[in-house]
C-alpha cells in the first residue's frame, strides 16, 4: 500500500486509540496499576483469529487485534506499551516497522480480560 493511500485510509477509516504506559504501584500495601497516556493517534484496526505471536518474554500468545498506525520515532512504541481502544486495554505483543521504511507501524496485540489479566496469558 502506498504511503498516500495509507494516510487517506487512516484519515477516513482510522479509529481513535491511545498508546499508554503501565506502572505498578504499591499503595497502602496493595499493588495497583496506573496507566499513563503517551500518544493519542488513529489506527486501522483488524480483528485476528488464530494468529500466534511470541511476546517479549518468548511466550507464545494468541494475537486478537492488529493496529496499523502512522510511524512515530518518539516516543518509541514497544511491547511494554498498551493500547486503550473503545474502553478496553489491549497489550502490545509485537511492533513491526512495515518494510523498514519508517511509514507504518503494525502492532499485534492481545485483548486484556476484565479481571486485569491478559486473555491467553498473564
Amino acid at each position: 500500500m502506498s504511503a498516500a493511500l495509507f494516510k487517506r485510509n487512516l484519515a477516513r477509516c482510522g479509529k481513535p486509540v491511545t498508546i499508554q504506559t503501565r506502572e505498578e504501584l504499591i499503595i497502602n500495601g496493595t499493588s495497583e496499576e496506573v496507566f499513563t497516556d503517551v500518544l493519542p493517534t488513529r489506527a486501522i484496526v483488524k480483528t485476528l483469529r488464530g494468529v500466534s505471536v511470541f511476546d517479549s518474554t518468548n511466550t507464545e500468545r494468541v494475537a486478537t487485534h492488529s493496529f496499523c498506525i502512522a510511524y512515530v520515532s518518539e516516543p518509541a512504541i514497544t511491547s511494554e506499551n498498551w493500547i486503550f481502544f473503545k474502553g478496553k486495554r489491549v497489550r502490545i505483543l509485537d511492533v513491526e516497522n512495515c518494510c523498514e521504511d519508517d511509514r507504518t507501524l503494525k502492532l499485534l496485540c492481545t485483548e486484556r480480560g476484565d479481571d486485569g489479566s491478559v486473555i491467553n496469558g498473564a
